[in-house]
């Protein structure tokens, strides 16, 4: 049976500011751009059919000519791939949007003008997809595209947001029973940056590959793509790791730490745990557990200050607790204990009427507040 091999990516957003993290937002705009040249170098490499890009390839119109003549001289390189690029929200068609120009490589589909089907009869497949058009989609495009070639592998390129039946989005909602009803053997996904697995209903197979490379916190782990072979209703899908750095949170008890330094080896312990040789490479956020003695000030800014001089970027989350016996604090006839006691009846009320944020807020202002009547409180420069 004839099989086709492809790359399914989506939500690069090329040309993105990043200023979460300004020192590093020129540095990591280059890194996301050399992550699509890494894409465009495993379907030479891998001889792939097709490569799908299913939306917001670009973050928005306004995009540096140099980032769109890159992805283009990119893509001109491509000797046997087909590229599909379905529109996004982000880099939806318009008139200055990039992908109106009609300079892109003669092997490159951009779905910009309503519903399309691209026949290729002599390589055994078609290719269906639309783009947006405007930042919303409020009517669902996949029912307004042509039926399935039952000849041929038939692939659709989207971006949309997956619904449940009867459920609403501005942006292109998708359900299963349209997935069902299309015949595609797959639809690519995009919009969402959190891959899915390789779903099928009735014969059709769907997926969000999640965006290749993270642009920040909100973004963590392994990100990548779909790379694989389709076939007539079979579906064959590998997700694969291709990201340059990886955006993670990490969890580090502090409990038996009594200076900074052993703070600092203790961290760098658990980096190198979890993420071997190649743990200096990533943006962490790191969290701080355990219990810490009301008497240690937590030196917050340095020690984040020494990750930095060790690690590609780091921040600290302090969410330590201090070793020290409440109840017995409360009864203390002194302003701390008359401030224990206050803070514990506020949190004992935020927790009766089931506010769990709430009591973690004031568990947070308590330990800050116990610290202050040792030493300053210290904020943290990210």
């Amino acid at each position: 049976m004839r099989h086709i091999k492809i790359l399914h990516c989506a939500d690069l957003h090329l040309g993105s500011e990043l200023s979460d993290i300004p020192i590093r937002a020129q540095e990591r705009k280059q890194e996301l751009l050399r992550t699509f040249r890494k894409i465009v170098t495993i379907c030479n490499d891998e001889n792939v059919d097709l490569l799908l890009i299913a939306g917001d390839l670009f973050e928005g119109s306004n995009i540096d000519p140099q980032t769109v003549q890159s992805v283009k001289d990119y893509l001109h390189e491509l000797d046997h791939t087909i590229t599909v690029i379905a529109p996004g929200n982000h880099d939806y068609v318009s008139i200055d949007s990039p992908l109106a120009d009609d300079d892109w490589p003669e092997q490159t589909i951009v779905l910009g003008d309503g519903p399309q089907r691209a026949i290729f009869a002599d390589r055994g497949f078609a290719i269906y997809g639309a783009g947006f058009r405007s930042t919303y989609v409020d009517q669902p495009l996949l029912p307004q595209l042509p039926e399935a070639d039952l000849d041929l592998i038939n692939i659709c390129v989207l971006h949309g947001d997956l619904v449940s039946e009867g459920g609403t989005s501005r942006y292109n909602p998708v359900t299963e029973r349209q997935l069902a009803a299309s015949g595609y053997d797959y639809v690519a996904l995009g919009h969402i940056h959190k891959r899915s697995p390789v779903y099928k209903v009735s014969q059709t197979s769907y997926a969000y590959p999640g965006c290749p490379d993270g642009r920040g916190f909100d973004e963590l782990d392994e990100k990548g793509v779909y790379i694989g072979t389709v076939g007539k209703h079979n579906v064959d899908l590998t997700f694969r790791n291709i990201c340059s750095r990886m955006y993670l949170a990490v969890e580090a008890d502090i409990s038996d730490c009594s200076s900074e330094p052993e703070i600092v080896r203790t961290i760098i312990s658990r980096l190198e745990e979890l993420y071997g040789s190649e743990y200096k490479n990533n943006y962490y956020k790191i969290i701080l557990l355990g219990s810490v003695s009301e008497n240690f000030t937590l030196p917050l800014q340095t020690i984040q200050d020494n990750l930095n001089e060790r690690l590609y970027f780091a921040k600290l989350i302090d969410n330590t607790r201090i070793a020290i016996d409440l109840e017995e604090v409360a009864t203390e006839n002194s302003l701390k204990g008359i401030f224990v006691r206050k803070m514990m009846e506020r949190i004992e009320e935020q927790t009766a009427n089931d506010n769990l944020p709430g009591a973690n807020q004031l568990t947070k202002a308590l330990e800050w507040g116990l610290r202050a009547f040792e030493s300053e409180v210290q904020l943290i420069d990210y």
